[in-house]
């Protein structure tokens, strides 16, 4: 199981997003990085001071660079080719689901989103991350 101190990274461009799933998570006892959009997402992950995120919660309509643009530059990447990614969007439809599984994502949820929701999912991505016991 993952341990209460895992670093999860969120990237939204809506401020009031960010700032409910930061909240929350945090009082969960995990450690969060909010990003604004793709590119400065992206731009972190590859600086010094970055570190590698147990799981990835993104938005998928983001200005600049989609979501699910994003996901394909994070799958080409060793570091996050297999890190969870959990894609958060208004856009509920069975294409736009079906779309964010295909390109990668573990788990896709819709806004608005219950907070409850967004954690056990979180819980189910790590644990099911963690290798088995030898």
């Amino acid at each position: 199981m993952a341990t209460l101190t895992s670093f999860i990274l969120i990237i939204d461009d809506s401020i009031c997003a960010r700032r409910i799933l930061e909240i929350a998570l945090r009082k969960a006892g995990y450690e969060t990085k909010g990003c604004a959009d793709g590119y400065e997402a992206l731009r972190w992950l590859a600086s010094e001071e970055a570190r590698l995120p147990a799981l990835i919660i993104l938005d998928l309509i983001m200005p600049k660079m989609d979501g699910y643009s994003v996901l394909r530059h994070l799958r080409k990447r060793p570091a996050t080719a297999r890190t969870p990614v959990i894609m958060l969007s208004g856009c509920g439809g069975v294409v736009d689901q079906l779309k964010g599984r295909l390109a990668g994502a573990s788990v896709y949820l819709t806004k608005p989103f219950r907070s409850q929701t967004v954690l056990a999912a979180i819980h189910e991505q790590l644990d099911d991350a963690t290798p088995a016991p030898a």
